[in-house]
């Protein structure tokens, strides 16, 4: 697939829009984590989906990620 020069504009525009949302979020993405992990948990609940356990240990592992990430963007922005 070869991209032309009529696309190649286009495409340096998506990529720096982009670029500039993943700016934006990147500080958050800890916390965004551990809401989806809780989220998971609380529809595995909901559902009656309890035992299934891929479920509950990917809720617990998406909290987890999201805890570590988290303390390491913290340190990472201060005087430490």
């Amino acid at each position: 697939m070869r991209i032309t020069n009529e696309e190649l504009p286009i495409i340096l525009y998506i990529c720096s829009k982009f670029n500039d949302f993943m700016k934006k979020v990147i500080p958050f993405i800890g916390i965004i984590l551990i809401i989806i992990g809780t989220l998971v948990l609380v529809c595995t609940h909901f559902c009656n989906l309890d035992s299934h356990n891929w479920l509950l240990l990917s809720g617990l592992l998406l909290i987890v990620a999201g805890c570590l990430l988290h303390i390491r963007l913290i340190k990472r922005q201060g005087k430490y």
